[in-house]
């Protein structure tokens, strides 16, 4: 996830750039006149093109690839647009239009045509087009109607971030990763020299996405809050996006404390539900959040309360913050809890 992070970043750096020079560029169909006014979508595998059009229609804007030229958009939509001045006024107020265009595979934009006619060719910003796929990308071309397991279910567990790995790697001595996932982050601990084993649900979810070399470290078992170790194994124990998952977790706060050593520490990683009030002002709503196994939703103050019967709060860290429409908002609470 860090990756897509970072291409989506630099692709909005650069946004501002030649397309825009370029932009906004007039066009005429069967009489009518409009302006193709934006065309983005870049990194996703989508070109979205807007503008306005004095014909009842939306206006037949192709659009030439790699592959051939799509003549049939996705999806072709009428908008409001208060702004237009001199539009004819059968469209009322929505003479705006939105065209979407999907690419598939390795499949470029080279140029907008009307007619015979170029509106509008891509530069550079052709290859940035299609670097990243979204989650739930199918939604672009559902035609059904989903139910409420279709949104926001749950899948195979992923990587863990450089940022969070960077966390994790504060721990010291013998090292217990709690929920350890596929075992990246286990392979990565041990990569660097600690000590470290995992443990997780013995489920086919796990046992099929075990990364290679990580099997050997990782123990499975049944579930439950009685953990499959004795008193005072562990040093350290990580858990990384781990506890909102566990309906019962209260429970386990006191394995925690049992298997492992005096002053041994958590260090723990959970998403903070304060993103919600914080992406208010943009009208968004933090879509991880929303993930059906997430049953518990932490505050950095409720994470403290969480583990104050056996632990003190040490340290805490702000982890995978980001920025919506320049707003910060923070992504999850990173805690050290040291046992009393």
């Amino acid at each position: 996830m860090s990756i897509i992070k970072k291409v989506i970043r630099r692709l909005l750096a650069k946004r501002s750039s030649a397309a825009g020079a370029r932009l906004p560029a007039p066009f005429s169909f069967e009489g009518e006149v409009g302006f193709l006014d934006s065309v983005e979508g870049s990194p996703l595998p989508i070109v979205r093109l807007s503008g306005w059009f004095s014909g009842i229609e939306v206006p037949r804007l192709a659009l030439r690839t790699s592959c051939g030229i799509k003549s049939s958009p996705n999806l072709s939509l009428r908008s409001r647009r208060l702004d237009v001045s001199g539009a004819d006024r059968r469209n009322s107020e929505f003479c705006g239009f939105r065209i979407d265009y999907l690419l598939e595979g390795d499949e470029k934009p080279i140029s907008i045509l009307c007619g015979e006619s170029e509106v509008f060719t891509f530069g550079e910003e052709s290859k940035e087009y299609g670097l990243v796929t979204p989650h739930y990308v199918h939604l672009l071309e559902e035609k059904r109607i989903l139910g409420r397991g279709s949104i926001y279910g749950s899948g195979p567990p992923v990587d863990v971030s450089d940022e969070f790995k960077s966390f994790a790697s504060l721990a010291s001595g013998r090292i217990l990763d709690f929920g350890c996932g596929n075992g990246d982050l286990l392979l990565h601990l041990r990569r660097r020299g600690c000590d470290a084993e995992g443990v997780e649900l013995d489920e086919p979810r796990i046992r099929n996405h075990l990364k290679p070399g990580s099997a050997n470290f990782v123990t499975l078992y049944r579930g439950g809050t009685q953990l499959p170790f004795d008193d005072r194994t562990f040093d350290s124990i990580v858990s990384t996006e781990v506890i909102e998952h566990i309906p019962n977790i209260q429970e386990y706060i006191t394995e925690f404390a049992r298997i492992l050593s005096p002053g041994g520490r958590v260090y723990i990683t959970t998403p903070d539900i304060t993103s919600i009030p914080s992406c208010f002002p943009a009208n968004v709503v933090p879509w991880h959040l929303l993930e059906s196994t997430h049953v518990n939703f932490f505050t950095h103050a409720s994470v403290s309360e969480l583990f104050s019967p056996h632990f003190d709060l040490e340290r805490s860290f702000c982890l995978g913050g980001f920025r919506v429409n320049g707003l910060f908002v923070p992504g999850s609470i990173g805690a050290v809890f040291i046992r009393k």
